[in-house]
């Protein structure tokens, strides 16, 4: 989580330092990479958060994804035109995972540390990816060119609510029980 959120961060962070280099074309290539890197890092999360046949299914999800971003940047080139398409598919992809994941929260009536956890995770994950599904809409889609100040706001203020969402749940369930149960993921 932490690694996701520290790169989006991080990517958005040198237009506003005074002393970055001003180069469009780094700027563009450091946005087109991290919308490639986007959507996998998700499919990761999720995979070190599930088990069975989740994780199975997320293995190949990822491989697939990944593949898909290759054939995209092949027909299309690494331009604006295929990171299009990769992000709608991926946003789509988890936006669609996460909301599985909350309506799986909802069926049991007791749940571990862990999945209290989740379940903050992926409201938070379920908020983000909808509002950037409505950024992607008006943005990637260009239907209107006006809104790019509105998209950036509403992209900034969709990270910030969807960290704090993220970690109100890792502190309130944050215990001994919860950080065994994340080690035994990792043994998997």
């Amino acid at each position: 989580m932490c690694i996701y959120w520290s790169i989006t961060g991080l990517i958005n962070m040198p237009q506003y330092l005074p002393m970055a280099v001003k180069s469009e074309k780094l700027e563009e290539n450091i946005t087109l990479i991290d919308n490639m890197l986007d959507t996998p890092l998700m499919i990761l999360i999720f995979y070190f958060s599930s088990d069975g046949i989740k994780k199975n299914m997320l293995r190949w999800i990822l491989g697939g994804f990944v593949l898909f971003e290759a054939i995209m940047v092949f027909w299309k080139g690494h331009n604006y035109d295929s990171n299009t398409v990769i992000i709608g598919v991926g946003t789509l992809l988890t936006f669609g995972y996460s909301l599985w994941r909350l309506a799986e929260y909802f069926q049991k009536m007791e749940h571990s540390d862990l999945e209290n956890t989740m379940v903050f995770v992926n409201a938070s994950f379920i908020f983000y990816f909808g509002i950037f599904l409505i950024i992607w809409v008006f943005n990637y889609l260009n239907f209107r060119k006006e809104t790019v100040a509105e998209n950036l706001f509403l992209y900034y203020l969709s990270i910030i609510l969807a960290t704090l969402v993220t970690s109100i749940g890792f502190w309130r369930y944050h215990g001994p029980s919860f950080s065994k149960a994340l080690q035994s993921r990792y043994r998997d």
